[in-house]
């Protein structure tokens, strides 16, 4: 099952939490950071960064996405968790 979890707040952990125990059981799971949650990139392989809002917010992400590659993410997901 492909998820998407998208997530707006700095320091969000439970998400990730969730995000990490899905992948364990085998899903293909990947994670979207919007807004502040752009801050705390880590630069995992399954990890994305809102394009706009990192260069707003003046931080580097190896993996960024447009609006469209965002969208296109969004229609490709099985489930999609806004947090």
């Amino acid at each position: 099952m492909k998820i998407l979890h998208m997530v707006r707040g700095i320091g969000e952990t439970y998400p990730l939490e969730i995000a990490a125990a899905q992948k364990a059981a085998g899903d293909d799971v990947k994670v979207l950071l919007l807004q502040d949650a752009v801050l705390s990139c880590k630069g995992d392989a399954a990890t994305f960064c809102c394009k706009d809002d990192a260069e707003a917010r003046g931080v580097g992400c190896g993996n960024q996405v447009d609006y469209n590659g965002i969208v296109k993410m969004i229609f490709e997901s099985d489930i999609v968790n806004n947090w």
